[in-house]
């Protein structure tokens, strides 16, 4: 497995080439932007002519893309990863899709000996280029042992959960129980302001208290500075909280609370938000509540 191409330089497909170049793979390249692979070329890669042509040149293929159409194009199009895979070729996808769209993949890859893992990850920007992403990842055992070098390359924690879409599975409820607690902590700190509490004494007893999260830690001073750059975008964070309603429903579990996240996900995407981080979900809460974080009165 030296030969690893790679489909998707965005903000965490990139530096996840640069942690395999580091690692010494030859790794080839395909992008629709040609900034991210004029990087990619600096720092060691090589761009592919097609999605194609590289499926034929590599032994493992990996692909981070936004929606699950464009995975879906890209694997199974008619220029797409499955035309040009040969005998042995494993493809490995670290979007977030519902489970369904891995098991139609690796359904499709099967007769022709192509292999097939699920394998969306966590960390962010931060964690992609640090290589120190959670990756969860769903397929064959045997499959999973083979790809572990080069998902190695790119994580920290590794963990094969399941058969084909486990790791999507895993991953939805990851980004749920993330909508779910940011929306709770947005909620606490409005109350909170309102009764008159400091909230830096506040996030500070709340870290040594139970009600600590990784969330409250990070998210936090983020929040008080109302930065809302996108390291991860509300339209790809709207779209993680609707497949996880959709597996949710698809399971039979009322999903209240993902509901309640999914909403303010939505109000952010209905108010133009889209391009903004995750936490812009707090400004449309803020309009409807009366409260705006982290302002005195009188201000």
């Amino acid at each position: 497995m030296k030969n690893i191409g790679y489909v998707g330089l965005g903000n965490m497909g990139l530096p996840m080439v640069n942690n395999l170049l580091k690692a010494g793979f030859n790794v080839g390249v395909r992008s629709r932007s040609p900034g991210p692979v004029e990087q990619a070329i600096k720092a060691g890669a090589q761009e592919a002519e097609s999605v194609a042509k590289l499926a034929t040149w590599a032994d493992v293929v990996c692909t981070c893309l936004p929606m699950p159409e464009d995975v879906e194009a890209v694997y199974l199009g008619d220029d797409g990863l499955l035309s040009g895979a040969t005998e042995g070729t494993l493809l490995i996808d670290h979007s977030t899709v519902g489970p369904d769209t891995n098991r139609r993949i690796a359904a499709a890859a099967e007769p022709l000996g192509v292999a097939f893992l699920d394998a969306p990850v966590s960390g962010g920007p931060g964690g992609a280029s640090a290589g120190t992403l959670a990756i969860m990842v769903g397929g064959k055992a045997e499959v999973f042992s083979s790809a572990l070098p080069v998902l190695e390359a790119m994580g920290k924690t590794v963990v094969h959960l399941g058969d084909h879409g486990a790791g999507s599975v895993a991953k939805l409820i990851n980004n749920q129980l993330v909508g779910v607690h940011q929306r709770a902590l947005m909620e606490a700190l409005m109350v909170a302001q309102v009764n008159g509490l400091d909230l830096d004494k506040l996030h500070e007893v709340l870290m040594g208290s139970s009600g600590r999260s990784v969330i409250l830690e990070m998210m936090y001073p983020l929040l008080k500075a109302r930065d809302f750059n996108p390291r991860f975008r509300n339209t790809l964070f709207h779209k993680d909280l609707r497949l996880a309603l959709e597996m949710g429903r698809e399971a039979g579990v009322d999903m209240a609370m993902g509901r309640a996240a999914f909403v303010a996900a939505d109000a952010a995407e209905q108010s133009g938000l889209g391009g903004q981080d995750s936490l812009s979900m707090l400004i449309p809460m803020e309009k409807q509540n009366g409260v705006t974080l982290f302002r005195k009165s009188g201000d």
